[in-house]
Protein backbone atom coordinates (compact mmCIF):
# COMPACT_ATOMS: atom_id res chain seq x y z
CA UNK A 1 0.00 0.00 0.00
CA UNK A 2 1.43 3.41 -0.90
CA UNK A 3 2.03 5.72 2.04
CA UNK A 4 -0.64 8.18 0.83
CA UNK A 5 -3.27 5.45 1.04
CA UNK A 6 -2.23 4.54 4.56
CA UNK A 7 -2.25 8.17 5.64
CA UNK A 8 -5.87 8.33 4.46
CA UNK A 9 -6.78 5.09 6.25
CA UNK A 10 -5.12 6.23 9.47
CA UNK A 11 -7.19 9.42 9.40
CA UNK A 12 -4.12 11.51 10.15
CA UNK A 13 -4.09 15.18 9.22
CA UNK A 14 -0.68 16.37 8.02
CA UNK A 15 -0.05 19.56 6.07
CA UNK A 16 1.52 19.36 2.57
CA UNK A 17 5.05 20.04 3.86
CA UNK A 18 4.66 17.27 6.46
CA UNK A 19 3.49 14.84 3.79
CA UNK A 20 6.47 15.76 1.62
CA UNK A 21 8.87 15.02 4.50
CA UNK A 22 7.07 11.80 5.46
CA UNK A 23 7.05 10.59 1.85
CA UNK A 24 10.79 11.30 1.56
CA UNK A 25 11.42 9.41 4.80
CA UNK A 26 9.32 6.52 3.51
CA UNK A 27 11.43 6.22 0.37
CA UNK A 28 14.68 6.45 2.36
CA UNK A 29 13.50 3.84 4.84
CA UNK A 30 12.36 1.29 2.28
CA UNK A 31 15.56 1.74 0.30
CA UNK A 32 17.71 1.26 3.42
CA UNK A 33 15.69 -1.84 4.33
CA UNK A 34 16.01 -3.17 0.75
CA UNK A 35 12.23 -3.44 0.40
CA UNK A 36 11.23 -3.10 -3.24
CA UNK A 37 7.71 -4.52 -2.98
CA UNK A 38 5.48 -1.82 -1.48
CA UNK A 39 2.91 -4.51 -0.64
CA UNK A 40 5.36 -6.60 1.40
CA UNK A 41 4.62 -7.01 5.12
CA UNK A 42 7.87 -5.21 6.00
CA UNK A 43 6.85 -2.21 3.88
CA UNK A 44 3.50 -2.07 5.68
CA UNK A 45 5.14 -2.32 9.10
CA UNK A 46 7.73 0.33 8.22
CA UNK A 47 4.99 2.65 6.97
CA UNK A 48 2.83 2.22 10.07
CA UNK A 49 5.87 2.86 12.28
CA UNK A 50 6.83 5.92 10.26
CA UNK A 51 3.36 7.41 10.58
CA UNK A 52 3.35 6.82 14.33
CA UNK A 53 6.70 8.57 14.74
CA UNK A 54 5.51 11.44 12.54
CA UNK A 55 2.38 11.75 14.72
CA UNK A 56 4.74 12.34 17.63
CA UNK A 57 6.11 15.39 15.82
CA UNK A 58 9.28 14.34 13.99
CA UNK A 59 9.47 15.78 10.48
CA UNK A 60 13.10 15.44 9.38
CA UNK A 61 13.23 12.66 6.73
CA UNK A 62 16.63 11.33 7.82
CA UNK A 63 15.71 11.23 11.51
CA UNK A 64 12.32 9.68 10.72
CA UNK A 65 14.01 6.97 8.68
CA UNK A 66 16.65 6.31 11.33
CA UNK A 67 14.03 6.02 14.06
CA UNK A 68 11.89 3.64 12.01
CA UNK A 69 14.84 1.39 11.27
CA UNK A 70 15.92 1.48 14.92
CA UNK A 71 12.39 0.57 16.04
CA UNK A 72 12.20 -2.34 13.60
CA UNK A 73 15.61 -3.70 14.59
CA UNK A 74 15.38 -3.48 18.38
CA UNK A 75 14.48 -6.63 20.31
CA UNK A 76 10.79 -6.89 21.19
CA UNK A 77 11.48 -7.19 24.93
Amino acid sequence: MPIRGLLDVEGVAFDPEDIKAITAAHEITLKRLNVADRKAPMAFLATKTLIQIAKDGERDPQRLSERVIWMLQKPPF
